[in-house]
């Protein structure tokens, strides 16, 4: 009885959650016009795109691990954990751990130390005498693609599983994993659902957990219904052999500008997956060409809630600061691979994706012609306060959201935090990310 009213609760806030999008649409389409019109458009242009997300994130996902029971396979896949590491001495012992006590028997672990100068190896070799692991010790930082390269090549699975080295994964979440791809023969990818492991830290991880829960559950949860995922994030991906083999090489030798990019590029890696006749170009060498028959199947990259990992967040401005921009490089690069074959997918989804990219470059102009250009040389008072309460209002959307989905916790006051600080200043990151492309670092904090 419990669980039922908790369910129809959540229907309900989600209902109202969807009217309240509703609502903003058809005010702002009554607006008068003393509201800049170039405002007045962006604003709708967003508000309808938060609707189709939040639509179909609520009314058509589901978990796609949803009716699968491992009881009933005789034979389950062997899988590849596979964690590329570099100077984490400190958590790189319970990262590996919460993979070996998976309920997941059927599995090898492959850590690949990429250089470390820290205690990172010791700490691996002291857990290699209790634990089965493999460990392959790289005397020379290779970065971190060509470090899960290393890590592939070895590996025996059927299907990898990605880490990040300062990820955390619940103990049944590589078993979600494997559910998805043993229901669908088609499934090439499959990502978790990350949070924030040190989000008691301070207000700034208590903000970045929020916006975490968001971006996994309903964003990736929109297109995931469109088996369309854009990102497996490195904190937690399975990814099936013969989808990603053909293309590791290319992925982790990568070009761009003229020059290698040394970008982890989860999003890029993705890419392959998600469009592999595009890929196919990109293959060099005999091996993965003879792979072609599977990377010509149209494979869906799915999105799965319950496997579920956590993993540490920047703690100070400046750590926040260098992993925004990282990614941001990583949005750029990705932006001349995916966005050549994205349209093809969905045109709910692809129109989503790309009108997405069009908000992230935008943005900042809309922000200093909102709050700077038309109050001091219009005096237009009413835009400011306008583009203000929207943003304000998303962020209240999303932290409606997150209390629906996280109803014993009350770190949803700290969501509009972030949509401020997106707003007034990672969004500007962006223009220096762009200028500085070429400059780029393995750590990741």
């Amino acid at each position: 009885m419990v669980k039922l009213y908790v369910k129809y609760r959540i229907e309900i806030i989600s209902a109202m959650l969807v009217s309240i999008l509703l609502f903003i649409i058809l005010i702002k389409l009554f607006t008068p016009i003393t509201i800049d019109f170039l405002l007045w458009v962006y604003s709708i242009l967003i508000t309808s795109c938060l609707l189709v997300i939040f639509t179909t994130a609520y009314l058509k996902y589901e978990d796609p691990s949803e009716g699968v029971y491992i009881e009933d396979f005789k034979v389950l896949p062997l899988i590849s954990v596979i964690i590329a590491v570099k100077n984490e001495e400190i958590l790189i012992k319970d990262c590996v751990k919460s993979f070996i006590n998976q309920d997941y028997k059927n599995k090898e672990i492959i850590i690949v130390n990429d250089g470390s100068t820290d205690n990172t190896l010791k700490v691996l070799k002291e857990l290699q005498k209790k634990e089965d692991i493999t460990i392959v010790n790289l005397k020379e930082n290779v970065g971190k693609k060509k470090a899960l390269e290393r890590g592939v090549r070895i590996a025996k699975g059927e299907i990898f599983v990605f880490s990040d080295s300062d990820s955390i994964a619940e103990n049944n979440a590589v078993t979600q994993l494997i559910k998805v791809f043993l229901k669908d023969n088609t499934i090439g990818a499959v990502t978790g659902h990350g949070s924030a492991l040190n989000y008691d830290k301070n207000i700034l991880t208590k903000i970045q957990d929020t916006w975490y829960d968001g971006q996994f559950r309903v964003m990736k949860g929109m297109e995931s219904y469109f088996g369309a995922v854009t990102c497996c994030s490195g904190c937690l991906s399975a990814f099936r052999k013969v989808a990603i083999l053909p293309f590791i090489s290319s992925w982790a030798n990568d070009v761009f500008l003229g020059a290698e990019f040394k970008g982890a590029t989860d999003r890029q890696l993705t890419g392959y997956i998600l469009n592999g006749k595009y890929s196919l170009s990109k293959m060099d060498d005999a091996d993965d060409r003879a792979m072609t028959t599977y990377s010509l199947i149209d494979w869906k990259v799915k999105y799965c809630e319950s496997a579920k990992v956590k993993t540490e967040v920047p703690d100070t401005f400046k750590k926040l600061l260098r992993q925004q921009i990282r990614w941001k490089k990583n949005f750029i690069r990705n932006l001349f691979f995916t966005g050549l074959f994205y349209w093809r997918k969905n045109i709910v989804v692809s129109t989503i994706w790309y009108l997405g990219v069009l908000f992230t470059f935008i943005s900042p102009f809309i922000a200093v012609r909102s709050l700077i250009y038309l109050p001091l040389f219009t005096r237009d008072i009413y835009t400011p306060l306008f583009y203000l309460s929207g943003i304000l209002m998303i962020g209240m959307i999303f932290a409606v959201d997150y209390k629906i989905a996280n109803p014993n916790n009350n770190r949803w006051i700290y969501r509009p935090l972030m949509s401020l600080m997106s707003t007034f200043i990672l969004s500007w990151l962006l223009f220096y990310s762009l200028i500085t492309i070429r400059r780029y670092s393995w750590l990741t904090r």
